[in-house]
C-alpha cells in the first residue's frame, strides 16, 4: 500500500511534537504475588490516561538506560521507520515519539501513550530495515492493544520496587542498591499480549510497505541473540536482560507470525533494505559507553573514573547509568556504586557500619587493605519470608570521600563462592592517564568482502570486546553462516576507535 503523500504531510505535521530527549524507569524485576490485585485496580484507567503515563515515565527511561543516542542521520532514520509504522496503526493520531537508547543491551520496549524506545545495542544486532521495522511494529502493537497501561501502571503503584536485592532482603539501603539497577527490569508481558503484538505488527509491517517476513526474521534473530549469551554466560536463560526478559518467549511464536505473514499480499515500496540500513548504523558506538565504563570479559574498566576491577568468576557483568552489576545465573547477584562520605576522614569500619549500612544489624567489621587502600568488610545474614539470604558488603576509600562499594548476595552459604567474592573486592585498583587514555570505544565499520578474503583475516581485524570473535561476528552477519559470501557483499565490523 502506497502512502507515500498522506504520509509525508502527516510526518512534517507531527515532527515538531516528536523531541527525542533523553533522561529511566525502576521497574520491578518479576511479577509480585499481589500482581493480579494491581492489576485490577489498575484497570480503571482509560485510554486518555496513557499519554499521561508515558510522559511521567519517559525521562527517566531514558536516564536509566544511560541516555538518548544521538548519531547524525540515524535518529531521524529510525524515527522516519516508526512514523511510517504508526500512520497506519489504529492509534496514528498519537504524539509517538521513537528514541534510541544509549544502551549496548539488545531490547525494546514502550511505554503508554506512543513511547517507543530501542537500543542501539538491538540495532547492531538486525540485519537489515525491514528487522528494525519489525520490531518497531512489534512495540507500536503493545501500544496500540494498550498492553503497557496496566503493566506500566503496576510498577508506577507498587512504588517501583528496588531490583533482586532490595526485594529479598526488604533492607532499605540494598534496596537502595537494587533500585540504581531497577533500569535493566521490564516487567514481562504475557504470552497471549506477546501473540496479539506479533500479529498487530506482521499487520502494520504491511501495510507500510515492508515484507511482513520480517516480523519472523527478527524473532529469529532475537532467538540467536539468546543463544550466543547462553553459550557465552553458560546461563541456559541467555542474557538476563534482553528482549526475550521483558517480552517472553514462545516457541511458536516465529511460526505464528510467518503463518500470519504469508496470508496476505501487499504493495511493497520498501523491501529489506540491507545497504540503506547499514549505511545508517556505520560508525555506531558498540558494546558500552567508556564515559559509563567498559566491560571487557569479567573486567570493568572506568576511563574517566580511573578504576578497574574483576567480577567473580562465573559471573555475567552488566552496566548501567549508576552502577553495575552481575549475575551467575544461579541466584547469586553483585552490586557495585560508587558512594560518598558524609563525614571526610572516617574509617571504612565505621563508614561502613554507622553511615552505609546503619540501617541493618552488622555484627562484625573487618578493617583491610585493597589495593593499598584503606577497606572494610562485613557478612551477614538476612531472613525473607523464611529465606535466608546471605550478604557479604565491602567499602574501599577511592580518596576524596568517594567510596567503592560492593555488595554480594546469594542464597546458598558456599565458602568456594565467597572466596569468589572475596577476589572480586579485592580486585578492585585505580589506574593511571595512560591505562585510561587507552580504554578506547568500539564501533560498528561497513566493510566488504574483497576477492580471495576468507574470515579468518576479517577475524583478525576485529575489536577485541568478545571471547569468541567469530560467533559474535556470525550473530551480526549471519550470511557469513554458511561460508564465505561473495566479493562485494556488505558486512558489520567492529573496531576500536576514538
Amino acid at each position: 500500500m502506497r502512502k507515500s503523500t498522506s504520509y509525508k504531510r502527516w510526518r512534517k505535521a507531527r515532527l515538531f511534537i516528536v523531541p527525542v530527549v533523553a533522561l529511566g524507569l525502576i521497574a520491578p524485576t518479576s511479577k509480585p504475588a499481589n500482581a493480579n490485585l494491581l492489576d485490577n485496580l489498575f484497570s480503571v484507567f482509560e485510554p486518555q490516561d496513557d499519554q499521561k503515563i508515558g510522559a511521567e515515565q519517559h525521562e527517566r527511561v531514558v536516564a536509566q538506560y544511560g541516555g538518548e543516542y544521538i548519531q547524525e542521520g540515524l535518529n531521524e532514520y529510525i524515527l522516519d521507520i516508526g512514523l511510517r509504522l504508526a500512520f497506519v496503526s489504529e492509534m496514528r493520531d498519537l504524539p509517538w515519539r521513537f528514541t534510541i537508547l544509549n544502551s549496548p543491551v539488545v531490547n525494546a520496549f514502550a511505554l503508554p501513550g506512543g513511547y517507543v524506545y530501542i537500543t542501539r545495542g538491538l540495532l547492531a544486532l538486525a540485519t537489515n530495515e525491514a528487522e528494525v521495522a519489525g520490531v518497531l511494529a512489534h512495540e507500536i502493537g503493545h501500544v496500540t492493544a494498550r498492553h503497557g497501561a496496566a503493566r506500566q501502571s503496576r510498577a508506577t503503584g507498587i512504588g517501583l520496587l528496588g531490583a533482586l536485592a532490595g526485594v529479598l532482603t526488604g533492607s532499605s539501603i540494598v534496596q537502595e542498591l537494587g533500585q540504581q539497577l531497577g533500569g535493566l527490569y521490564v516487567a514481562s508481558y504475557s504470552r497471549e499480549q506477546e501473540y496479539e503484538a506479533d500479529q498487530l505488527g506482521v499487520r502494520y509491517l504491511g501495510k507500510a510497505g515492508y515484507p511482513r517476513e520480517a516480523m519472523a526474521d527478527f524473532l529469529a534473530r532475537m532467538q540467536a541473540q539468546t543463544e550466543y549469551m547462553a553459550a557465552l554466560t553458560g546461563n541456559s536463560g541467555g542474557g538476563s536482560f534482553d528482549f526475550f526478559a521483558s517480552h517472553p518467549q514462545t516457541g511458536d511464536r516465529i511460526e505464528r507470525a510467518a503463518t500470519s505473514a504469508t496470508q496476505n499480499a501487499d504493495d511493497l515500496d520498501r523491501q529489506f533494505e540491507k545497504e540503506r540500513y547499514l549505511a545508517a548504523i556505520d560508525g555506531m558506538l558498540y558494546g558500552d559507553d567508556p564515559k559509563e565504563g567498559i566491560i571487557r570479559g569479567r573486567e570493568f574498566l572506568h576511563p574517566v573514573l580511573k578504576f578497574k576491577f574483576m567480577a567473580p568468576e562465573g559471573f555475567q557483568l552488566i552496566n548501567s547509568s549508576q552502577a553495575v552489576y552481575a549475575v551467575d545465573g544461579k541466584g547469586s547477584q553483585m552490586v557495585f556504586d560508587l558512594g560518598k562520605q558524609a563525614n571526610s576522614g572516617q574509617s571504612m569500619a565505621n563508614y561502613l557500619q554507622q553511615e552505609w549500612l546503619a540501617k541493618l544489624t552488622v555484627p562484625s567489621v573487618n578493617s583491610i587493605e585493597v589495593g593499598g587502600a584503606p577497606a572494610a568488610v562485613t557478612r551477614l545474614t538476612l531472613d525473607r519470608n523464611g529465606t535466608t539470604i546471605y550478604l557479604t558488603a565491602a567499602a574501599i576509600d577511592f580518596g576524596g570521600g568517594r567510596v567503592a562499594r560492593f555488595v554480594y548476595q546469594s542464597t546458598v552459604s558456599d565458602s568456594s563462592l565467597q572466596g569468589r567474592f572475596t577476589q572480586s573486592f579485592q580486585s578492585f585498583r585505580s589506574i593511571d592517564d595512560a591505562e585510561a587514555a587507552a580504554i578506547k570505544p568500539a564501533r560498528i565499520e561497513i566493510e566488504a568482502v574483497t576477492s580471495g578474503e576468507d574470515l579468518s583475516s576479517i577475524l583478525s581485524g576485529m575489536a577485541y570486546v568478545s571471547k569468541d570473535k567469530k560467533a559474535l561476528f556470525i550473530l551480526l552477519n549471519p550470511s557469513f553462516e554458511d561460508g564465505m559470501p561473495p566479493a562485494g557483499q556488505e558486512y558489520k565490523n567492529i573496531k576500536f576507535g576514538s
